[in-house]
Parts: C-alpha cells; structure tokens; sequence
C-alpha cells in the first residue's frame, strides 16, 4: 500500500506544469510611483489613453491551461517589447503550486500623441519637417500618421496607416500615401507573419507604386538623372515543417510582379529602360531560438532582442513567357547568418546576402556581408563597445543601381554621395557611454567617441581599400518614453580629402544610431 501510494505521489509529480491564471497590467506612460514626482507627471497619464487589456491580450501566445512553456512565454515579451506603443514589457511565471504556473504580463506605455517639428544634417545636407502622430489610437494599438517634411532626395506629404493586429491578432496591416515633389509613392501590405517559432503559417499581400527622379553619381557630382515608374504587387502563403520552439524549418511560395520603366528627363543625362518580371517563387528558411536581450546598445534604457541563433533562406523563382513577359528570367536569393557568445558580455553576429537574375548569365548580381560586435560593459553607469563592418560589391548591375560610402551610409565626415560605385565598404567603431538613468523621468544623455573608414569604387579589390576615414564624438540624448527613443548629434572630423577636395569638420544630428 504505502509502495503504490509512493509511486502515485511520483507520477503526479511528473506531470507536466500547465499555465493556471493569467494577470495583464498596462501601465501608463508614467506609473503610480513614477507620478509622485510632480503634477507634471500626472497631467501627462490623464491625456494619454492607456492601451486597453484587449489588446496586450491579443499578442499572448499561450492561454490558461495550456501547457508551461518558457519559451512561448519569451517569444510573448520579445513581441510586445517590438511593439512601438510600449516602452517595456516583461511577461513572467509564478513559482509552481497545485501544478500549474501563473503568468504575470506587465507592460508600459510610450508616450504616442506626437505633434513634432523635424530637422536634421547628414553628409552635409539638410532635412526638416512638420509631423503629428498617434501611434497608440483611443488605446487600440493603431499608428496614424500626417506629415510633411523635405528629405536629403525629396520633398513630401505622407499619410500613413499602421495596425499590428487588422482584425485578427498578429495581421498587419500598413496602408500609406505619400504626394512627392518628383511624384507619388503608394504602399499597401497586409501579412500574417511568423510571429514564433512554432506558427504553423504565414501568409501576405502587397502592393507598391512609386513615380520619382533619381540620380547617378561619380566622385561625388550627380552626372544623371532619370525618372523612374515603379510597381510590384505579390501574395505568399508559407507553412511551418514540425513547428516547434528551439527551431523553425518554413517552406513559402508565391507570385510577385515587378514593373519598371526608366525614362530620361529634360536637360539631364539619363537612359531608357522598361523591365517586366511575372516571378512565381518558392523559398526554404531555417532559424534557431536563441536570443539575447540586452539594453544599452542602441536604444538606452530600452531593451533589445539578437537572434544568435543560425538562420538562413534559400529563395528560388521563375518569370516564365507564359506569363506574358519577352523572355523567361530566372531569380536566385540567399541570406543567412548566426551569431556567438564571447563570454558573458560580448558577442559577434556575422551575415550575408546574395542575389541575381539569370538570364543569358548573371544580370545584377549583389552580394554583401555584415559583422557586428558588441561588448557592454558595467551596471551603474554603462558602457559599450560597438564594431561594425559592411562589404557590398555588385556584377552587371542594372544601371540605377550605385553604392555609396558617405555621411548618409556611416562614414560620417564626408558629404552625402562622396564616395560611390559597384562596390562598397563601411567600418565603425564606436565607444558609447550611457548615464544609465533618466534625468526627471524625461531624457537619458550620454556620449559616444567612434572612428569611421570606407570607401566605394568601380575599381578593384586594391582600388576598395583605399579607406577614406573619420574620427569624431557625439552626444545621445535617449527618450525611452517615446517612439523616437534617441536623438543623436555627430561631430565628424575627415582625415583625408574626399574627390572634391574637401575635408574638416562636419556635423550631423538626427534620430536613431548611426549604424
């Protein structure tokens, strides 16, 4: 009796923990403590509409009574910590009782109604704006955005429209329009992704037209401009092979039509061209669960998410004469990547792109490869060490397209468009230090020192490396509470002459990291 009471009392302890209840607390952009601190505080919650727990409740990918799985539970913060709505978000389970876990999800706003003037200086050219904003609408997660604003290529009016859960959890939608000084630009996509690693489909639509002027350079002169016609519009439906959460085998096929039509304008050099491709494709992914999450690296106080694990995509695809195209084209694309651990704080995440067509040989072949290296270092007031490496190179490639090494591309002492040609390579390195706190509960500042080289050329290897290169400091003032969560401002200074002559200081601020 006491042999079989013992055995029962095992296999009840073997059983499975399940999940028992679930709690969600949406805070608001300031919580309860946080408002303590002035009246200021307060009137900042009572204009802002919380997000409701409908909608935290909809990107949950576990339910009470489900099995325990930590990893459904990681996968729910990484996507509610990618939501543009939320500052943070930490989804954690109660020690074991009665066998089951209770899960507590808490989230945090972001501040999301944003009337805001832009302006900004990169590669030595000047851009400003006007924007108002709600990227968290009546507390339901939509993103609406009115604008205007005069960019380093054009002038524009945008209306745009975003909503991570379109009637159903995890469908995106994004509908925008943009009046150009040079023309039009009209997006329209509706996806339901992979949102984990044990999804069992995915599916898309989208559609893409724009009408613009664009422009060729060499030794950093405009020597062409074109107008171009672009429009592409496709569906995909994918499926999971054995979904599971340490990794993802994925099959995906689909349609994709391309348009172009490139035609001169008056006064300027330029070239005619029409392409049609009519592409039914098919492609393999892999990827493996192992992220790292990590502040301090390009958003401040805010955490990010690296996927260390092995990922790659194999995509193949055909345009067909049957397809009502002059000649049958070929398309060939790889990607791929991984990423190591180099003890506790540091790590290293190298990737690689390739693509082509195939049509009597290669016909715009690119290739690129990137590394990545971070190292973060201390608690109290941190600091990072950040490397970054980009090589692109092209073969036959279409006649619109250039790389370039400059100001806008990471080399942040030279004017935009200095350096361009069929190949190209950027490396920085960049010292950043952080206060690791928020001042008034409104803006972290830090600094950072950095270096940059590059070049880009249609010579060869040893034309390539013929660096161009900059040493600079900058100041970063983190916003964790807004969309915009870093504003950043460079002093640049170029140690060698780019192809006008010129050289000094050059200085340039916008939103976000340089690289």
């Amino acid at each position: 009796m006491l042999l079989a009471l013992v055995l029962l009392t095992a296999s009840l302890d073997a059983q499975p923990l399940r999940i028992g209840s679930i709690s969600i607390e949406p805070l608001d952009v300031y919580s309860a403590s946080e408002q303590q601190h002035g009246s200021f505080y307060r009137l900042a919650d009572r204009l802002h509409i919380e997000t409701r727990r409908r909608v935290i409740e909809k990107f949950l990918l576990f339910h009470a009574g489900d099995l325990y799985q930590p990893e459904r539970l990681a996968e729910t913060e990484r996507n509610l910590r990618g939501l543009g709505f939320l500052k943070s978000a930490s989804v954690t389970a109660s020690a074991p009782h009665d066998g089951v876990v209770d899960v507590r999800v808490v989230t945090q706003d972001s501040w999301s109604i944003a009337p805001e003037t832009q302006a900004g200086s990169r590669g030595g050219m000047n851009t400003y704006g006007a924007t108002i904003s709600e990227t968290n609408l009546l507390g339901l997660g939509k993103d609406i955005e009115l604008g205007w604003n005069k960019g380093v290529d054009r002038n524009q009016i945008a209306l745009n429209y975003n909503d991570p859960a379109f009637f159903a959890p995890y469908l995106r939608a994004h509908f925008g329009y943009a009046h150009t000084s040079d023309g039009y630009n009209r997006q329209f996509n509706v996806r339901r992704p992979f949102f984990s690693f044990a999804t069992r489909w995915a599916s898309d639509a989208t559609f893409t037209a724009f009408r613009q002027n664009n422009k060729l350079y060499r030794d950093g002169v405009e020597v062409s401009r074109f107008q171009q016609n672009h429009r592409d519009f496709g569906a995909a439906y994918g499926i999971a092979l054995d979904p599971n959460d340490k990794s993802a085998n994925r099959l995906s096929f689909g349609f994709r039509s391309i348009d172009d039509d490139f035609t001169t304008i008056s006064g300027h050099l330029g070239f005619r061209s029409m392409r049609e491709f009519r592409y039914l494709l098919a492609r393999y992914d892999f990827a493996e669960n192992d992220f790292l999450k990590r502040n301090f690296v390009n958003k401040d106080l805010r955490y990010e998410d690296f996927n260390l694990g092995r990922h790659y995509s194999v995509e193949a695809a055909v345009s067909p004469t049957l397809l009502g195209v002059d000649s049958t084209t070929e398309f060939i694309r790889l990607r791929g990547g991984d990423g190591m651990r180099l003890g506790a704080n540091a790590f290293v995440m190298p990737s690689f792109g390739f693509s082509t067509r195939l049509a009597s040989g290669l016909q715009n072949a690119t290739g690129s490869a990137a590394l990545l290296y971070v190292n973060r270092h201390g608690d109290e007031h941190p600091h990072t060490t950040v490397g970054h490496l980009l090589l692109d190179g092209g073969w036959r490639m279409d006649p619109e397209a250039q790389f370039f090494a400059d100001g806008l591309s990471g080399l942040r002492g030279y004017r935009a468009h200095s350096f361009a040609g069929s190949r190209a390579i950027t490396i920085n390195f960049e010292e950043r230090f952080y206060l690791g706190r928020e001042i008034l509960q409104l803006a972290a500042p830090g600094v950072v020192a950095f270096a940059d080289a590059g070049n880009a050329t249609d010579g060869g290897f040893g034309s390539l490396m013929r660096l161009k290169s900059d040493i600079g400091v900058g100041i970063r003032v983190g916003l964790p509470r807004t969309p915009k969560n870093l504003l950043r401002i460079d002093f640049a200074y170029a140690l060698n002459r780019d192809p006008r002559g010129r050289r000094g200081l050059l200085v340039s601020f916008s939103s976000g990291q340089a690289f």
